[in-house]
């Protein structure tokens, strides 16, 4: 049997290049040819995905026609259930995730073609406490990945798993799981120029941000596996696809224009005291109900004019998918903490993921340190308000084991909508400097 399959992974809402990429699906798929977008096709940094809660996603991949699709973190775990729930209700593709249990999802399908049956399969990241904290069950995919194979691998010629695992993950299955032909990888952004085969296993994966598109061509009769990435910069982009794309995002973000407020003006500066950064720790305060709370500058991308605000403001300067966290730590843990981010090391540090999606971390600013300061007890504990990236333990590998408390599906931005819309108490509001 042989195979032609085109794949895509983490285009993060990096709109621009979607076109390129339809360009390069109208060249090279063929009427058999199988094509799958492997997840993180959505992210909540792009204003329209934002404005239409990920519809202008499923729209596009609705365009792509794809044979199937599974889910990424950013899909899964910075949409709102509601969001999330609702994401694919007009998709004309199947979503594939066998180790989440979800009303959108089927855990695999098999695709008929004239040479042969192709069993396929989905698994995304299982990041277990935030998908229980927004309502979600998600399972092992080792597990899972195991019960499919054993439901499909005596009805098909082929077996595809779509995996948002990651590719140190994917090496892991494909030592497991040698009956598979091929892992279809995405999440940690690996360029494999050729693939790589791992227990005989292909493994595939196309970077991120619509950098490259993927194809893959498999021939069982002789045992052939190969694997290329096409640069998408190299193909122009598709003018229907930008007809669509522009139509979408204007009106996207017509409605994200909308004013929700207005202020006297909000400066913000990545390394002194600002009002800005010192409203968002104030807001976290009283969010989380917690002892004291601490944000970078470098979480706002820039100052608040004098006047009207909107959304679009908000998300302009605010764009991450972070949500605030409260974490447990004792009066000396946290001494230990705030002498780290007082370092021009930590206010210079460029973060990459994580969520991030800023320069640099900037100068940390506290509400609630007087008081908790003035009393402080080495050996008390306290509720520390902070944002989610601090404690996934890259950047802090203390806090990661420290008990934590997730506020979700808000994100920070959204606190900064409720302070600052007129729905709330505060229509002309000026933060002060502490």
């Amino acid at each position: 049997m042989k195979l032609h399959v085109i794949h895509y992974n983490d285009l993060h809402s990096h709109f621009d290049m979607w076109p390129r990429y339809m360009s390069f699906i109208k060249e090279h798929r063929t009427y058999d040819s199988l094509v799958f977008d492997l997840g993180d096709h959505a992210d909540r940094v792009a204003p329209a995905t934002e404005a239409t809660q990920g519809k202008i996603n499923t729209h596009l991949l609705n365009e792509l026609a794809p044979t199937a699709v599974t889910i990424g973190n950013n899909e899964g775990i910075t949409f709102p259930h509601d969001w999330l729930a609702a994401l694919y209700t007009e998709a004309t593709f199947p979503v594939l995730v066998s180790n989440m249990t979800a009303p959108f999802a089927k855990p695999g399908m098999i695709q008929e073609l004239p040479t042969g049956k192709v069993g396929i399969f989905g698994l995304t990241a299982p990041y277990y406490e935030l998908y229980e904290l927004l309502g979600w069950t998600i399972e092992d995919p080792f597990e899972a990945a195991a019960r499919e194979i054993e439901s499909l691998r005596g009805q098909v010629d082929v077996l595809i798993c779509l995996s948002h695992l990651g590719f140190y993950q994917d090496e892991e299955l494909a030592e497991r799981f040698p009956e598979l032909d091929l892992i279809i990888g995405a999440h940690t952004h690996h360029v494999l120029d050729d693939g790589v085969v791992k227990n005989g296993v292909l493994i595939a994966q196309a970077g991120k941000h619509g950098q490259y598109a993927g194809e893959i061509y498999l021939n069982t009769d002789t045992g052939e596996k190969e694997a290329v990435l096409h640069p998408l910069h190299d193909y122009m982009a598709d003018e229907a696809s930008s007809v669509l794309l522009d139509r979408e995002q204007y009106a996207a973000e017509k409605v994200m224009k909308e004013p929700i407020g207005r202020t006297s003006g909000l400066a913000n500066d990545w390394f002194s005291p600002s009002p800005f950064s010192q409203l968002l720790a104030d807001t976290m305060l009283d969010w989380c109900e917690a002892d004291i709370a601490c944000v970078p500058a470098g979480m706002l991308l820039g100052s608040l004019s004098p006047g009207p605000v909107s959304s679009f403001d908000l998300h302009r300067l605010c764009p991450h998918p972070i949500n605030p966290c409260n974490v447990t730590m004792t009066g000396r843990q946290l001494m230990t903490f705030m002498e780290e981010v007082a370092t021009d090391q930590f206010e210079q540090l460029k973060v990459r993921g994580l969520g991030f999606r800023g320069k640099l971390m900037g100068k940390m600013h506290y509400a609630g340190r007087d008081s908790v300061l003035a009393t402080l007890d080495e050996s008390a504990h306290y509720t520390v308000a902070m944002p989610d990236m601090f404690t996934f333990g890259p950047l802090f590998p203390a806090i990661k084991d420290m008990p934590k408390q997730y506020f979700m599906p808000e994100l920070l931005r959204d606190l900064l909508f409720n302070r600052l819309s007129e729905k709330s108490e505060f229509t002309e509001l000026h933060a002060p400097k502490r």
